[in-house]
C-alpha cells in the first residue's frame, strides 16, 4: 500500500501564539501530532521538543534499547513496534528533566498521538497519551480510533457523570495524561488493518471542540480527490465556529499501489488488534537507562530552552539582596536631598506591569487529617483548619500532577497546566477568573473552609506575581 498524506497547523481566532507542532517522517511512514499545555511559549517549546525528540529517536534507536526502555511488555512482537513508545517515553523523560532543572518550565506538558503505517503488512500502528485524535473514514462511516485522557473521560467511565453533561462542564478541557508532567507516562497503543481508500485524520483537540465528526466526515467525503483541500477546509471550518484554540491537521489516505494487500492475519492484527493495549515505563534502572541515552542523542536534538526559563533569578540570592536594598537607600536619599520633588513626582508614574499568580498548591498531611477527622464537633474541627493554615509549612506539603484549569469569565484568557513541587508561575492578563483545581479524592477549602472545586479569582496588574496558595483537603475530612 502507499500512504498520501497533507498538513497543516493553524493559530486560530483568538490566541496569539500557536503551542501545536507536528511531524513527519515521509520514509518509515510516521505521523506526529502535537498539543503544548502550559501557557504561551512553554507549551509551544513542550510541543516543539517532543515531536523533535520523537521523531529522531524513532530512527537512532536499536532494538535492544527499545526493550530496554518499554521492557519488552508484550512478548512474541517485533521491538520495531515498540519503536515509537519508547521514542514517545523519551520525550516525555527528555521534556520532565528540563522541568526540573529549570522550575520556570514546571507546568509544561504536550499531548501526542502518533500513527506508524506498516506498508508490508497493511497494519496501522496507533499510539497516544492525551485528547489529540485520530479518526477513520472508511464506506462513509468514521470512527474515532483513539480515547481521550480526559478528566470528563474518567468520570464517565466511573459513572459520576453523563456524556450529554459533558458540553458544559467546566472541566472539559482538562486531560490526565501528558508529556513532561511526570517521570513516568503510560501510552495507549492499538493495531488496525488499513484498506484502500481509507482516510485518517489526526488532530489536535482545536479541530473537534469546533466541530462535530459528521462535519468532519462530510469535508473529508465532499474533498477526496484533495488532501491539501481537506485539511484547508478542516481548519477553515473550525475557524468559522469559533477558532478558540489553535488546531492542527494531518489528513492521509491508503492507495493500493499495485502489490496485494496482506490481510490481518499476523501475530499483532491477531492478537491486539483494535484492543487498547497500555504501556508505561517505570522503575529507576529504566529511568536511568533513558537518562544516558538522552545524553547520547542530544547532540543531534534541534532544541534551544528559552531565554525566560534560563534567565538567573538575581534577586534570591540574599548577597544580592543585601546589596541591592544599601544601594537603593542610598540612591534614594542622594536623590531626595537634590531632587525631592521630582522624585516624588517619578514614584507616582511607577505602576506594575505584571498579572498573575504564583500558586502553591498544597494537600494537608495525613497525620493531620486524621486529627481533624477525630475532632469532637464542628467548632474544633474548624480551628484545626485554621491553624493548618496559619502554620501550612508544618501541617502541609506540596501536592503535584493535581490539574488547573484558570479561565477568565469573559472566555478570552486560559490556563490550562499541571502543579509541581515548586509553586508555578502563571501569567495572565488583569481580569476575573475561575479557578478550577481537580485532584482524585480532593477538593480545595475556600474562605470559608467549605470544600468546593472552582473560586473566584481577582488578578490586577503588579510589579510581581500575587502568590497564592491553595490547600487541598480529603472530601472524606469533612464528613
Amino acid at each position: 500500500m502507499k500512504i498520501l498524506y497533507s498538513a497543516k497547523t493553524d493559530v486560530g481566532m483568538v490566541r496569539t501564539e500557536n503551542q501545536d507542532a507536528y511531524g513527519i517522517d515521509i520514509v518509515k511512514d510516521f505521523f506526529v501530532v502535537c498539543d503544548g499545555m502550559g501557557g504561551g511559549a512553554v507549551g509551544d517549546f513542550a510541543s516543539r521538543s517532543a515531536v523533535e525528540v520523537i521523531l529522531k529517536s524513532f530512527v537512532m534507536l536499536d532494538k535492544w534499547q527499545i526493550k530496554t526502555i518499554t521492557g519488552n511488555k508484550l512478548k512474541g512482537i517485533d521491538a520495531d513496534i515498540f519503536r515509537s513508545i519508547a521514542s514517545i517515553m523519551l520525550a516525555n523523560r527528555y521534556l520532565n528533566n528540563l522541568t526540573l532543572k529549570y522550575p520556570k518550565l514546571l507546568g509544561m506538558g504536550t499531548t501526542v498521538v502518533a500513527a506508524r503505517f506498516e506498508v508490508e503488512t497493511s497494519l496501522l500502528h496507533v499510539y497516544h497519551t492525551g485528547d489529540s485524535r485520530l479518526y477513520r473514514i472508511r464506506d462513509g462511516v468514521i470512527d474515532l480510533l483513539t480515547k481521550d485522557h480526559s478528566k470528563v473521560n474518567e468520570l464517565i467511565d466511573a459513572g459520576k457523570m453523563q456524556e450529554n453533561e459533558v458540553a458544559t462542564t467546566e472541566i472539559q478541557s482538562m486531560i490526565i495524561r501528558a508529556l513532561g508532567t511526570g517521570s513516568t507516562v503510560r501510552v495507549d497503543y492499538r493495531a488496525y488493518f488499513a484498506k484502500p481508500e481509507d482516510f485518517y485524520i489526526m488532530c489536535s483537540d482545536g479541530l473537534n471542540s469546533e466541530i462535530s465528526d459528521a462535519v468532519i466526515k462530510n469535508v473529508v467525503e465532499t474533498n477526496k480527490d484533495n488532501l491539501s483541500t481537506i485539511v484547508a477546509e478542516l481548519i477553515r471550518a473550525a475557524n468559522s465556529a469559533g477558532g478558540k484554540d489553535n488546531t492542527t491537521v494531518i489528513a492521509l489516505k491508503v492507495e493500493d499501489d499495485g502489490q496485494l494487500f496482506a490481510g490481518p492475519h499476523n501475530y499483532v492484527s491477531n492478537n491486539y488488534g483494535g484492543n487498547v493495549v497500555t504501556i508505561s515505563d517505570s522503575g529507576s534502572e529504566q529511568y536511568l537507562f533513558e537518562d544516558r541515552l538522552l545524553s547520547k542523542f542530544s547532540k543531534c536534538f534541534n532544541i534551544k530552552v528559552p531565554k525566560s526559563a534560563k534567565a538567573i533569578r538575581v534577586f534570591t540570592n540574599p548577597v544580592f539582596i543585601s546589596f541591592l536594598i544599601v544601594a537603593i537607600v542610598f540612591c534614594v536619599i542622594l536623590t531626595f536631598s537634590y531632587y525631592g520633588k521630582e522624585v516624588e513626582k517619578d514614584f507616582s508614574k511607577l505602576t506594575g506591569n505584571i498579572s498573575g499568580l504564583k500558586l502553591d498548591v498544597r494537600r494537608v498531611r495525613s497525620e493531620r487529617v486524621d486529627l481533624i477527622m477525630s475532632a469532637a464537633d464542628r467548632i474544633s474541627r474548624l480551628e484545626l483548619l485554621q491553624e493548618t493554615i496559619k502554620q501550612k509549612n508544618k501541617y502541609t506539603s506540596p501536592l503535584p500532577n493535581v490539574q488547573i484549569l484558570i479561565e477568565e469569565k469573559t472566555g478570552l484568557n486560559k490556563f490550562v497546566g499541571i502543579s509541581g513541587e515548586s509553586p508555578l508561575e502563571i501569567k495572565l492578563p488583569k481580569g476575573d477568573y475561575t479557578m478550577t483545581l481537580s485532584y482524585s479524592g480532593y477538593k480545595m477549602l475556600d474562605g470559608d473552609y467549605n470544600l468546593v472545586n472552582s473560586v473566584n479569582l481577582v488578578l490586577e496588574l503588579s510589579e510581581k506575581l500575587k502568590f497564592e496558595t491553595v490547600i487541598m483537603l480529603q472530601e472524606k475530612a469533612k464528613e
